[in-house]
């Protein structure tokens, strides 16, 4: 197995891999390293390096924007064959949407400023007071995720737990993952009402790219997070995508 040297960007101000709270990335900071990976915070702007040293670069839903000059390093990063695994979400928080869409569109991925909903195929919790149970409230933008495409970052997988994430437009040079049910839609309103003008069917979710290096683009930071990666085989998936972008499958 070939190790890699990853680096998470903590600059942009995205999920750190140091925080131990739900939204924090420590399990899988952990997962990597027991897999001998060499893990390092990226802390300076990315344009301060002519080459960027990482194999594999992880961008956690950027919460703050990268400049030109940024945005031409992560693209030659993967020009030079190396890897990115970019987390997006939903709407269009912090105006991340068209920035990210710079260095993704090229690579035949386009991040959707909706939140994906399906009121068929989505997640329960128990609703409690005083410490009874008094039922299922449904969530219906805690989606699952069953449809596959045949990859390696996909073997194993039979179910993906989608935490209120966006859907993804994907071309001829990339491929889709990970899709949605028929029965689900982009909610663009957020008022989980499917609405004129939104696209209900299956919609991408996860999605790869080797026009230049090799590229994951997911709609939800959370399928990585500490509080949802052990979540039906989110662990897995995520496991397997740094394993393909390290070049070991």
């Amino acid at each position: 197995m070939q190790m890699a040297l990853i680096g998470f960007d903590e600059y942009h101000m995205g999920s750190s891999m140091a925080n131990p709270e739900a939204d924090g990335l420590t399990a899988l900071a952990k997962l990597l390293e027991k897999n001998n990976h060499t893990l390092e915070f990226i802390n300076t702007r990315l344009d301060t390096l002519e080459n960027l040293p990482w194999d594999v670069i992880i961008i956690p839903f950027p919460k703050n924007q990268f400049s030109e000059d940024e945005m031409t390093s992560l693209q030659s990063h993967l020009k030079n064959g190396k890897s990115i695994l970019l987390l997006a979400e939903w709407g269009d928080l912090f105006g991340h949407v068209d920035f990210l869409n710079e260095l993704t569109t090229p690579c035949g991925i386009e991040i959707q400023k909706d939140r994906v909903t399906d009121h068929e195929k989505n997640v329960t919790q128990k609703v409690e007071l005083a410490g009874v149970v008094l039922g299922e409230e449904v969530i219906p933008h805690f989606v699952r995720v069953g449809n596959f495409a045949d990859h390696p970052i996909t073997q194993g997988i039979s179910e993906l737990i989608y935490f209120s994430g966006c859907s993804l437009r994907v071309s001829e040079e990339a491929i889709a993952l990970a899709s949605t049910s028929a029965s689900s839609f982009g909610d663009i309103d957020l008022d989980s009402t499917l609405d004129e003008g939104e696209v209900q069917g299956e919609l991408p979710i996860a999605a790869v790219s080797e026009m230049n290096g090799r590229l994951v683009v997911v709609g939800d930071s959370n399928i990585a997070a500490n509080g949802y990666i052990e979540q039906g085989d989110n662990l897995l998936f995520v496991q397997q995508a740094i394993e393909w972008l390290s070049f070991n499958n």
